[in-house]
């Protein structure tokens, strides 16, 4: 095998491994990101109705 070969495939190799492992963690990152922000959003709103009504009840 010529040495120019396969050391530019071991190169893409680890570059494809790399630009793959940082594209998957952003996606979980994200995703985690993202539940967490929906569940705030969904207790802020249950708070803001309770206060509501506790404060129409007086």
């Amino acid at each position: 095998m010529n040495p120019i070969l396969a050391s530019s495939t071991v190169l893409f190799t680890i570059l494809f491994s790399l630009v793959f492992g940082i594209a998957c963690g952003y996606a979980v990152i994200s995703a985690i990101l993202h539940a967490f922000a929906r569940r705030q959003v969904e207790s802020q709103t249950t708070t803001t109705a309770v206060i509501a009504t506790t404060a129409s009840s007086h």
